[in-house]
């Protein structure tokens, strides 16, 4: 469901930096007070309220902000861009976090297919005693919440716990951007990064996009279909979710249009299981893979 505005084509705007107080001036109220009214969520895809996630019960029992730069789905680089050519504004989000939390220390986690990245993001932090940059193996889920505290401290949660009973809290590049912005420039959360991307795409690129744009005016910007598309996703190709026409507006969570030509999971012949236990091993969730395929088998819930 959405709301249809008419644009006026003018983009006026307000000063908002009329009403901005140096960081240092501002109290944890102030801070949660300005992130809140900018309308931010987790831009990673959960799209849950920042504010909210950055007022645990015991504010010094947090240990460590992480941001998770992994972006760790296939064909998403709109993290990765955002971290290369705006890196102080992700420093500077990050900072606006560790004010809330004075035992705190920050983490940016980006993983290792990235170096260019981590080598940038180490050398504007060198001076930073509060701030480290770590290294992490690229593989899937690396970005899931789990996943990624337990490779960046070593502390594991299980399915009953939320990231702050394990004294952390995991904020998206993209969120950490919007923070920065509404705390140090008093600006609502109007725009992100979209990556539109896949082989029948034309001209795969980010764009930054306002929020409400629809996606037919995205696909005409990077030249359109080179191909007839089989399946389009909105967002990456493990957590996305597929589109049935494109007359749909961006949202806080739209980090990427994937259009494929090709549905190589719905062509995949499934093979018979061999017991091999490989799939047990490699699971993140620690599940047992073989057995929930034969439960969907059966359509027993």
């Amino acid at each position: 469901n959405s709301i249809i505005i008419e644009n006026d084509q003018q983009y006026e705007t307000v000063d908002f930096a009329a009403k901005v107080k140096p960081l240092e001036e501002m109290s944890r109220e102030d801070i949660l007070k300005a992130i809140q009214d900018a309308g931010i969520v987790g831009m990673g895809g959960a799209g849950f309220p920042t504010h909210v996630k950055l007022s645990p019960k015991n504010p010094d029992s947090i240990d460590y902000i992480i941001v998770n730069g992994s972006e760790c789905e296939p064909y998403l680089t709109s993290d990765y861009r955002r971290m290369l050519e705006e890196p102080q504004k992700v420093i500077d989000g990050l900072k606006c976090i560790l004010a809330l939390f004075d035992n705190a220390k920050g983490i940016l986690a980006v993983e290792d297919n990235k170096p260019d990245c981590i080598k940038l993001l180490k050398n504007l932090t060198k001076d930073e005693p509060r701030i480290t940059v770590k290294g992490l193996k690229t593989k899937y889920p690396q970005g899931a919440e789990r996943q990624l505290i337990y490779a960046t401290t070593g502390r594991m949660i299980n399915s009953d716990m939320l990231p702050a009973d394990a004294g952390c809290i995991v904020d998206n590049v993209d969120t950490l951007v919007a923070i920065n912005s509404a705390v140090r420039e008093n600006k609502p959360l109007m725009q992100r990064i979209v990556t539109v991307t896949g082989d029948a795409i034309a001209d795969p690129r980010n764009f930054r996009v306002r929020i409400g744009t629809n996606y037919h005016e995205l696909i005409d910007e990077a030249g359109g279909f080179k191909e007839e598309p089989a399946k389009i996703i909105n967002g990456g190709p493990m957590m996305g979710f597929a589109l049935f026409h494109l007359d749909v507006p961006t949202t806080k969570t739209a980090s990427a249009l994937l259009c494929l030509t090709r549905d190589d999971v719905s062509e995949a012949e499934e093979g018979p299981c061999i017991n091999c236990g490989r799939c047990v091993e490699v699971c993140p969730g620690r599940i047992v893979p073989s057995k929930l395929a034969s439960y969907a088998a059966r359509g027993d819930k």
